[in-house]
């Protein structure tokens, strides 16, 4: 993973929305933050309604996210943890030296 460097002014836009209620997707733009399962994003570039589980443009703020769903997290980084809210069990994402993979905690 390499290193952004992220300046200028933030616009905090709340809990991620993709569509707004007139069933247009949302538009946001860089340097926008938004909160989605429990991690704040940075957008770093325009973004039209994908999540931060769909659009590598979205980087988190910090070195990990926290999920809770009800499936497994896309693209999932060591350190990721995850809550899986069909079973209530507790997950994190490990590098063994051999593979990576969820681990219940």
């Amino acid at each position: 993973m390499s290193n952004i460097n992220i300046r200028g002014n933030f616009t905090y836009r709340g809990d991620f929305e993709a569509m707004l209620p007139s069933g247009s997707p949302v538009n946001y733009a860089v340097n926008d933050l938004v909160l989605f399962e429990g991690k704040l994003f940075i957008a770093t570039a325009s973004i039209s309604g994908h999540s931060p589980d769909t659009s590598s443009d979205w980087v988190p703020w910090g070195n990990s996210r926290i999920s809770f769903r009800s499936t497994i997290p896309p693209e999932a980084k060591v350190g990721d943890t995850w809550v899986n809210t069909n079973t209530g069990r507790f997950y994190t994402f490990l590098n063994d030296g051999d593979t990576e993979q969820w681990v219940e905690l």
